[in-house]
Order: structure tokens, then sequence, then C-alpha cells
């Protein structure tokens, strides 16, 4: 059985943190910063948070075991995959394990960099010892019982991208961002023709408007848990 849990990006615009479970298998779609629940609290540079504790006790980051640095359990998930480089879907990767790998397209690792060394050294911009593993279009990854195969799409930073994540219940369309109007729309509309041929049984599509989960007529027990 197959499971999706939003914990972040429903009743808001970003801060995306998808998890996909699957036979054991635990992986997150985007782990981004929510601009919502950031500045309920902070407003930097005049007040910013002191550590990681403080986001997770202030349900800014949510409370699971196995995934952050401070936490001294053994982690619990088997990678992260990154969309693009907004830090609406990325921001928050400074806080997890080292030992959990991230995914994310070269482009989009370049500019996660070039950004961590010009912003103010602080624990959110710390981006050392992060364990990269980079893609492109036309490549698969299997993350034992889940394979994720990445299509470019146009977005307005460059190197973004949707996923398929092929579970043992069916795969599942990650849209990310994306946008039919720009330059290259070509390469959203080859996502859309991927994602239709196959056949998926749950969309997760982000505009401007909060996060949505769509399911397939055919579909006869949700396979999510939101």
């Amino acid at each position: 059985m197959t499971s999706i849990t939003a914990y972040g990006g429903v009743g808001e615009i970003g801060g995306n943190k998808i998890l996909v479970e699957d036979k054991g298998t635990r992986i997150f779609l985007d782990f981004g910063m929510s601009f919502k629940s950031r500045g309920a609290y902070y407003s930097p540079p005049f007040l910013s948070p002191k550590s990681e504790q403080a986001l997770v006790e202030l349900g800014i980051l949510p409370r699971i075991n196995g995934l952050y640095r401070f936490d001294k359990t053994e982690p619990a998930f088997d990678g992260v995959f990154i969309s693009h480089a907004h830090i609406d879907h990325s921001g928050h990767v400074s806080m997890l394990k080292r030992e959990i790998p991230v995914f994310c397209g070269e482009t989009a690792k370049t500019i996660l960099q070039a950004v961590s060394e010009i912003r103010p050294s602080n624990f959110e911009s710390d981006l050392d010892g992060v364990q990269w593993k980079t893609f492109r279009t036309g490549k698969k990854i299997k993350v034992d019982s889940i394979e994720v195969e990445p299509v470019h799409v146009d977005h307005s930073v460059p190197g973004a991208y949707g996923f398929l994540v092929h579970a043992s219940s069916g795969t599942i369309a990650y849209t990310g961002d994306f946008r039919m109007h720009g330059p290259r729309k070509d390469m959203s509309e080859e996502f859309v023709e991927k994602a239709s041929k196959a056949e998926p049984i749950a969309i997760l599509s982000e505009g401007t408007k909060p996060i949505g989960f769509y399911l397939s007529s055919t579909l006869r027990k949700p396979p999510y848990d939101h």
C-alpha cells in the first residue's frame, strides 16, 4: 500500500513537504520553507530563529523523528527529492540529517549551493555535508520499492522538474511548480504527456492557490492519508 502525507503546502502557497511511503520506503517530495508559519513568529533580520529545535517546537517544521540533524535517532527516511531551487520548495534542506540523500537537478544544486554561500552564515543556510544526488530528464532513480522519474518543466527558475513516482499502488504525478506560458512550455507539455501515459492514481499539483490532490476515477481506495 502506498500512502501520501502532506506536512506542508496545504492551505498555503509553498512550504511543500510531501511524504510518500511504500512498503517501508519513505521519501519526501520537496522540503520547503513555509513563509506563512515562519512569518507568524519571525521577521528577519531583526528576529530570526536560533535553532532547529525552535522551529519544531513552534510547528514551523513538522515534529518527525529520524529526519533532522539535531535528532540523535537513526535516519528514518530514504531520500528527499527537490523539484527546483525556490526556497519554498528547498529552503529547509539544511535541517536534514546528512545521511539522508538529497536528489535534485544539476542546475538546482548549483543554485542552492551558490545561495548558501552568499546568505548570512547560520544553521538555515548551512549545506555542508549534504549528500547530493543529481539527475537529468531521462534518468530514473530507484529507492528500494519506489522509482522516481524526473521530467523537466518550465518555471521562473531554471532546472525545475516534476516527478513521476512509481510505487506499488501505481504512479503518483507531482508537478512541482510549472508554467505553460513561458519560453520553454514544450518542457511542461512533455511532463504532461508522460504523466498522462503513466495513468497516475493521484496527481499533486500546485499553482498560485494551495496545493491540491486529485484522484483518478479508476482508483477504488485512496492511497493517501490526507
